[in-house]
């Protein structure tokens, strides 16, 4: 038994034993917050991947082939109510502004009635645009050459419908087109 009018600057073998116990629990509860910390983190870190499965169906004359494709962008706002628009397909995805129109990504199918699939999109809500090159010239870079027929997926001209993206899922569009709207 402890005495209780000491100070208690020496500890008592008792003393001891139940500091020890002390030290034990403490030492769990610390060793379970850091894993609660770690798991938390780790669930965190895992990003939400979105993507979006775009299937085509051109019905136009044109030959589509290895040099001949179907080219797919995507925006984030409106291209054709934007008054600029502006290459972004290497970078981070930028802010939305008033009256530009971001090009995220830009993928090629060299079927008429091709799928095309764009992973990791980190936009929640995207615009989709197809065009056929003709010519055979577009490299991926710049605007397609004019007169190019194109498709969106919504009402042409200015009525694209916002794709919604969905965290861990697959969204599924179809954009069918011909030749008779084209690139300006």
């Amino acid at each position: 038994m402890r005495d209780r009018g000491r100070v208690g600057l020496v500890p008592t073998p008792r003393d001891e034993g139940d500091h020890m116990k002390h030290k034990s629990f403490y030492a769990v509860v610390l060793f379970a917050l850091c894993m609660l910390q770690v798991g938390w983190t780790a669930v965190q870190a895992v990003p939400s991947e979105r993507s979006l499965e775009v299937k085509v169906n051109y019905t136009g004359s044109g030959i589509v082939d290895a040099k001949h494709k179907i080219y797919v962008m995507l925006f984030d706002a409106n291209p054709m109510t934007a008054t600029t628009l502006v290459d972004s397909t290497s970078g981070p995805t930028p802010a939305v502004s008033s009256g530009v129109s971001h090009i995220l990504a830009r993928q090629s199918t060299d079927s008429r009635n091709g799928k095309i699939t764009f992973s990791n999109l980190t936009a929640p809500k995207v615009y989709a645009a197809a065009f056929f090159d003709k010519t055979g010239q577009y490299h991926g870079v710049a605007d397609p050459s004019p007169g190019s027929p194109m498709g969106l997926y919504g009402t042409f001209p200015d009525q694209l419908t916002a794709i919604t993206t969905e965290n861990a899922k697959t969204v599924r569009v179809t954009i069918s087109f011909d030749d008779s709207h084209s690139t300006p």
